[in-house]
């Protein structure tokens, strides 16, 4: 029923190989109506939003078995379609030089006996620093891609390219195991480029790291405060002295201990002195604090020389900060400023929870499952793309400019949604017509679109 507008058309028809033909249709359908749909995005609501211009009684179910066999039953796999969003992401966005990478993992809150996947997981929005909160739920870990927003670079939004589900129980892979799946998938897809992957703590650790191809993919995140780091160079050994030859040097302040040396440095020159630096982070320029030292950490890289660095605010308005990289020849500034990229994968979590209503559906069987939170972030990034690239041109986006409030953004999901609800009713409902069967079906589309808000 509803209209899909050219340039949102012309990305999607990207899509199209993952899918045969009628699944492609219901697909778009789908696509059309999760946008459309002002109540919650469950699958009935969504399907009445996809026929706005009927109405169809809640004992009537049979005329969306298509809809809720896209998930449940549709041969299309969800690793086909993170392939081709990823290729259009990156083609379209980041033709060129390196791909930061952004891996976390986040809830989904879901309840029931029969939900397949669900388990008890650590809830973030709900834990603080003396208590964890647990949840019932899907733990999924997503890869996503950072991109600079082109008129205004200081800004950075995350697009997701993959997504796996960390289930409960022994046996089962862990979420850095996950993200070292996805790490090698997007390495392979695009093997003429080299990439950074910023994460968080959980991921500073040997299953991710070890063994990896150091010379394609460099690391960037945090470091433990009592890490225990010792010095690349190993000493020189006695010629003719038996027994194996050291690997590695003495060992080294953890990083706690370095800036409690460097606290105590009164002269200004030694090994563990503050350098003063400025650096971009979380969309302002900060005067930082910053202590940077060569080691290797046995215990998650091995013996793969790392770049401590350790960071203090000035204004002591942020805790210190302990991170490593493993990339090398790098600036302290450049470490900081890749780790900062790391907070807009909270912003897409943000946005598909709120905006699009990724926790709404309540999918129970595998095949479900699988497929509808996947499905959700990868047309998240599509929508991110049409926006960049054609979106914020049309006559739409100036109409919703011109309602911002101080404190709204012009690249924010809310914002791109607003602006794409209007392009598919100005697509849909022509003001221009003269045929009067089709002004009354213009204001029964109208007014049923209401009655889905209320």
């Amino acid at each position: 029923m509803w209209t899909m507008i050219p340039s949102l058309d012309r990305l999607v028809q990207d899509l199209a190989p993952v899918f045969t033909e009628p699944t492609f249709q219901t697909h778009c359908q789908l696509l059309l109506g999760w946008l459309m749909c002002l109540s919650a995005c469950n699958p009935y609501r969504v399907c009445q939003a996809i026929h706005a211009d009927q109405e169809i009684p809640r004992s009537q179910r049979h005329p969306f078995d298509r809809f809720y066999n896209f998930f449940s039953r549709s041969a299309w796999t969800t690793a086909d379609l993170a392939y081709h969003v990823a290729v259009l992401v990156v083609t379209q966005l980041n033709p060129t030089g390196l791909l930061y990478l952004i891996v976390d993992d986040t809830l989904l809150h879901k309840r029931g006996k029969r939900v397949w996947g669900i388990g008890w997981f650590r809830d973030a929005a709900a834990s603080t620093r003396k208590r964890v909160a647990t949840a019932s739920g899907h733990n999924w870990v997503v890869l996503g891609l950072a991109v600079p927003v082109p008129w205004d670079p200081d800004r950075v939004f995350c697009l997701a390219l993959n997504c796996r589900l960390h289930r409960p129980g022994k046996g089962q892979p862990s979420c850095p195991a996950l993200a070292r799946q996805m790490l090698d998938e997007v390495l392979g897809w695009f093997s003429d480029r080299d990439v950074v992957l910023i994460g968080d703590g959980a991921y500073g650790c040997e299953t991710l790291l070890k063994g990896r191809d150091n010379r394609r993919a460099a690391f960037v995140g945090r470091i433990r405060a009592d890490a225990a780091v010792y010095d690349p160079q190993p000493p020189r050994v006695p010629k003719g002295r038996r027994g194996p030859k050291p690997q590695k040097g003495a060992r080294l302040p953890s990083p706690q201990e370095v800036a409690a040396k460097a606290d105590r440095q009164r002269s200004g020159s030694g090994p563990w002195v503050w350098q003063e630096v400025e650096a971009t982070a979380y969309g302002r320029t900060r005067r930082l604090r910053v202590v940077s030292y060569r080691a290797v950490w046995p215990r998650v890289t091995g013996l793969v020389p790392v770049q401590v660095v350790v960071v203090r605010d000035v204004l002591g308005k942020m805790d210190d900060i302990y991170l490593f990289t493993t990339a090398r020849g790098v600036s302290a500034v450049w470490v900081v400023e890749t780790f900062a990229k790391r907070w807009s994968v909270e912003v897409l979590f943000r946005a598909s929870k709120q905006e699009l209503d990724i926790e709404a559906p309540q999918h129970w069987c595998q095949q479900s499952v699988e497929k509808v939170a996947p499905w959700v972030w990868l047309m998240q990034s599509v929508l991110m793309v049409w926006y960049v690239t054609e979106g914020h041109t049309l006559p739409e986006a100036r109409e919703v400019a011109a309602l911002m409030g101080p404190w709204d953004s012009d690249c924010s999901l809310r914002h791109i949604i607003q602006v794409l609800r209007r392009a598919i009713l100005n697509a849909t409902i022509k003001n221009n017509s003269g045929d009067v069967e089709e002004i009354k079906r213009s204001l029964e589309v109208l007014k049923n679109c209401m009655n889905l808000a209320a």
